[in-house]
């Protein structure tokens, strides 16, 4: 299962907001697309191979990234 964050520029933890939850890393890209999307802005194909083998954009907006994090199910956080 991978949980999709808006952070601030600098990814810190405490500005992490969970957007979504994805079955597969696939479906957490299509999640960011969605968003990015619904906020009028576009992620480049940098930033889509950025989410695929980093699980986060670098220089998606100058506020604001996204992350991908992995996680097991039936375990606690």
């Amino acid at each position: 299962m991978f949980l999709v964050y808006k952070t601030d520029a600098w990814h810190s933890y405490a500005s992490r907001d969970l957007i979504g939850v994805g079955n597969t890393i696939l479906s957490a890209i299509a999640l960011c697309i969605q968003q990015s999307k619904k906020e009028g802005k576009k992620i480049s194909s940098e930033q889509l191979w950025n989410l695929e083998n980093l699980k986060q954009t670098q220089g998606y907006d100058w506020e604001e990234e996204f992350d991908i994090e992995e996680v097991q199910t039936n375990t606690l956080l």
